[in-house]
């Protein structure tokens, strides 16, 4: 732009030099507003509605890079230490989708609560905050009265293995499993997500389902352990079930490490020379 300016002052009178340099220097930060990234979010908040006190309740926001130019998450900040956010870390490319997983802990915080996740990226719009809210009540207030038609008409959850083994499973890579499922009900079931006492269990690729009425499905769940042995881990499938709506799994299992690195663990005494 420096070099266009000297350009400009040898062939125009002295007076114009400036009109010329502003001229230039307009256009070129016009060309440096295109080509950004640009983060949208399919929903900008999520009510958990009810959920037990002292479990830890999750959700996926899903978001896209509609801009041009890869996007990069540099930090995702929740309005409270009982929120903590998880977010993709590698590079978005245009027209690819990124997760941000809020998760919030209702241990001893009986009552309503509704929190921002303000998430900061190299997009045209830098800030975006999305929310989450709920009511964390105790196990006996969970339960809302409802019309005896209204309970014949529920939808019934039925876990045929509830009590999963999963065996030996692989530190740092998770495992995918399937929960089956029948809908003995009258009404559509819905199945809404998954609330464990860890945060190890998570809705596979964040998809919900729906099972048609005396029908049989399929929910995909994804268990990503971070330590090394026995596990037995409770979980709720949350459903819109009226006398069910946290169906209680159990998943227990090992984690081990992945064999080759046991393999560089289990190494041959070291020879000591004199």
């Amino acid at each position: 732009m420096h070099y266009l300016c000297y350009v400009v002052h040898d062939a125009i009178p002295m007076f114009k030099k400036y009109i010329y340099c502003q001229i230039i220097f307009f256009f070129s930060l016009i060309s440096l507003c295109y080509g950004q990234a640009e983060i949208n979010f399919e929903e900008s908040s999520h009510d958990f509605g009810q959920i037990e006190e002292g479990t830890v309740a999750v959700h996926e926001f899903t978001f896209i890079n509609s801009g041009d130019q890869p996007l990069i998450i540099s930090t995702v900040k929740a309005s409270c230490g009982c929120t903590t956010p998880f977010w993709t870390k590698e590079p978005i490319l245009p027209g690819k989708k990124g997760k941000i997983t809020a998760s919030y802990n209702s241990r001893n915080r009986p009552g309503g609560f509704n929190k921002s996740i303000t998430v900061t990226s190299n997009a045209r719009h830098s800030s975006k905050m999305v929310y989450i809210k709920g009511m964390a009540v105790k196990p006996e207030g969970l339960q809302p009265l409802f019309t005896a038609e209204q309970l014949e008409k529920s939808p019934k959850i039925e876990i045929d293995n509830k009590n999963l083994q999963l065996g030996k499973v692989q530190v740092g890579k998770g495992q995918k499993f399937i929960l089956n499922i029948q809908n003995d009900g009258e009404s559509p079931l819905h199945l809404k997500g998954i609330h464990a006492s860890c945060q190890c269990l998570r809705l596979h690729q964040g998809k919900s389902i729906v099972i048609d009425p005396h029908a049989k499905g399929e929910l995909a769940l994804d268990f990503l352990p971070s330590k090394l042995g026995a596990f037995s881990h409770k979980a709720k499938v949350v459903s819109n079930d009226l006398i069910q709506p946290n169906y209680e799994i159990t998943i227990t299992g090992q984690v081990v490490v992945p064999q080759n690195n046991a393999s560089i663990i289990k190494e041959t005494p070291a020879r000591i020379t004199f």
